[in-house]
């Protein structure tokens, strides 16, 4: 995986390991507007907080946990989100440009509605996660669970999914033409009934004798 630029400028970064400080700054933001910048935000851990609109970049959460927390229509840009809990949070309508998370858990976590342009994903667990109508562009997505996700109505651009697990996630009208999933696990996926979705999409024979269960077709 490649380092992002801002690893190697965290010794410059103002560091927030207070959630006092934390939502001080939050406050600030509402009141006054502008960007968040150079924060290396660690060790924090809130729940059931409205932290809708944030606007970030070179930013890099580490050690937090965020429970239920409402993040709805932030903006981030080159931030670096690892060891991080966010589970049940609600990103709904937000941009992840340049961003990677790593070691993420965000179990039933919305994401539904967003952008993630550039953004890696590794060794995260997003089980139940929703990303429903939204754009992954120029992503990749790395040995991560991705148990019974939401994908639904999603836009794909240069895609890579490897070692992904994705039992039952649901791709119903998603387009995966080119997507190569020989990697990943698929048993179970949740597609419209004619199983449009899968045209053009890259797998290996067994898997494609477990999607033609699904098509009803029985391979002896």
């Amino acid at each position: 995986m490649k380092k992002l630029e801002i690893e190697n400028n965290i010794g410059d970064f103002v560091v927030i390991d207070n959630i006092r400080d934390f939502m001080v700054l939050m406050d600030d933001l509402k009141n006054e507007g502008g960007d968040i910048e150079e924060r290396y935000i660690t060790a924090l851990t809130e729940e059931n907080t409205d932290l809708s609109a944030v606007s970030g970049s070179e930013l890099i959460f580490e050690n937090c946990v965020f429970t239920r927390a409402v993040f709805q229509k932030s903006y981030f840009k080159n931030c670096l989100f690892k060891n991080c809990d966010f589970s049940n949070c609600n990103f709904n309508s937000s941009t992840f440009h340049h961003c990677r998370f790593q070691n993420v858990k965000g179990v039933g976590t919305d994401f539904s509605e967003s952008v993630f342009k550039n953004t890696e994903i590794k060794e995260c667990l997003f089980r139940y996660a929703v990303f429903t109508s939204s754009l992954l562009d120029d992503c990749d997505i790395e040995e991560s669970d991705m148990t019974e996700a939401y994908l639904d109505d999603c836009k794909i651009k240069k895609l890579v999914l490897a070692d992904v697990n994705l039992i039952r996630a649901n791709f119903y009208k998603t387009a995966l033409k080119g997507l190569d999933l020989r990697t990943c696990q698929i048993d179970g996926l949740l597609l419209s009934a004619e199983a449009k979705e899968l045209k053009g999409a890259v797998v290996e024979l067994l898997q494609a004798a477990e999607l033609a269960k699904i098509l009803g077709i029985i391979i002896k």
